[in-house]
């Protein structure tokens, strides 16, 4: 697992392009893009291999959540299947930090991921509060009430 914090990134191109692949997908629709630009420069970009462990199952209370900008992604709870995450924007550990619980699941790149881990403080401050619901209702999707 390689992590780089984003506001020590060379590139401010690459600051826009990770925010603008995160605005246009179902989670974040409608956030605007320097909004969404702000919120990913206070976080780290996170690249793992197929194979690695981006979150395990029973880890103490969560400091950050993480936002998917390419790759796949397996959510396991004792070993049994539960999703498949493979759409960039996807939202992945928000159920520990919006819960202040340990972690609830296994989190494994099914191929190389590269994620964008954004500390949950960020997430709770006014400004951020429109992409804050965003993330609050990926909790209410039907999919996810397996475990």
């Amino acid at each position: 697992m390689q992590r780089t914090d984003v506001g020590q990134l060379q590139d401010p191109a690459l600051v826009e392009q990770l925010a603008a692949t995160l605005c246009g997908r179902d989670t974040f629709n409608g956030i605007e893009a320097p909004l969404m630009s702000g919120l990913v420069r206070l976080g780290a970009l996170v690249d793992l291999g197929k194979g690695e462990t981006l979150i395990r199952e029973g880890e103490p209370a969560a400091s950050e959540i993480f936002l998917l900008i390419e790759g796949s992604l397996v959510v396991q709870s004792q070993s049994a299947f539960i999703a498949r995450l493979d759409r960039p924007g996807d939202v992945v550990g928000e159920v520990a930090v919006l819960l202040s619980s340990k972690r609830t699941a296994d989190v494994i790149a099914e191929s190389a991921v590269r994620v964008v881990a954004i500390p949950s403080k960020a997430i709770s401050q006014p400004e951020f509060a429109e992409i804050a619901a965003g993330v609050r209702k990926i909790m209410l999707r039907d999919d996810w009430v397996k475990y």
